[in-house]
């Protein structure tokens, strides 16, 4: 069961341990903030909390906790209480230029709709995840590296996902395995960001994962991530981390299982 965390208790951010080249990987944005470039891009695996302005519309909170019920099914299934925050957008009220400045970079800026906050602990876990309804969900599992597996290898993504995403899990095992014959779809054009008015590009529906998860994790530097598994709507990613807190200051080395479903992953034109 999903309890609720107090702010002082929330993951701010997270680096790697030890020393890393990005080459590859974007830039962080020059404003911490709960961007697409930031949720997508990089090497971060904790989904930060987002500075904006709260909001309230039930009707999203109800949608959301439908698709992550679909998702990820287990603490998260029908008649969950999820600890929900809305907010209005994701960006903090003192950037308001860079709010309208056009580009990828703002793309998550302006919404179609209002986006969640979800900040909770699930047993030693820590979860937090970020979303707009209908189009990206960005969720996090974090827990001390010294905390013992329960189902397997520490860092093995499908012992992690039985435990803590098994409606997700379920529908990975029931996929049929990449053909090695086939070329990679890496490097396939992506579609281009779309404006905050303009139609979601496919419906968000979690149950449908049509293609294969490819493991990436050679594409990135040698031991970024443990695993690093991607197709065009579905990211999972594990890692060790030096989690942050508000002020910057560590919070101990922590285990992190990363989830990124939806349309919007188009978004990142990453492996």
């Amino acid at each position: 069961m999903l309890q609720p965390i107090t702010p002082d208790q929330v993951a701010h951010g997270d680096y790697p341990t030890g020393g890393y080249s990005f080459t590859g990987l974007l830039p962080p944005a020059p404003v911490s903030r709960a961007s697409r470039v930031r949720l997508l891009g990089g090497a971060e695996l904790i989904v930060p909390p987002p500075p904006g302005a709260p909001a309230d519309g039930p009707a999203v909170l109800e949608q959301v906790a439908s698709e992550l019920g679909d998702l990820l099914g287990g603490a998260f299934g029908a008649g969950a209480v999820l600890p929900f925050t809305q907010h209005g957008a994701p960006a903090a009220p003192e950037y308001p230029a860079r709010n309208e400045t056009p580009g990828p970079a703002s793309t998550w800026d302006r919404p179609r709709h209002d986006f969640y906050w979800l900040a909770a602990r699930l047993d030693d876990w820590r979860v937090q995840g970020c979303g707009e309804p209908g189009d990206l969900h960005c969720v996090s599992f974090h827990r001390p590296v010294e905390a013992p597996a329960r189902n397997g290898p520490a860092d093995a993504p499908g012992a992690l996902l039985t435990d803590l995403a098994p409606a997700l899990a379920a529908r990975l095992d029931e996929r049929p395995a990449p053909d090695p014959r086939e070329p990679s779809r890496s490097h396939e054009p992506h579609e281009p960001s779309r404006t905050p008015h303009e139609p979601s590009r496919t419906p968000h529906e979690p149950h449908e994962l049509r293609e294969p998860l490819r493991d990436v994790t050679a594409a990135y530097s040698p031991g970024l991530f443990g695993t690093a598994l991607s197709a065009p709507e579905l990211r999972i990613r594990t890692g060790i981390r030096q989690a942050l807190g508000a002020d910057g200051a560590p919070l101990g080395l922590v285990r992190v299982l990363r989830i990124d479903a939806g349309p919007g992953c188009r978004d990142w034109p990453g492996p």
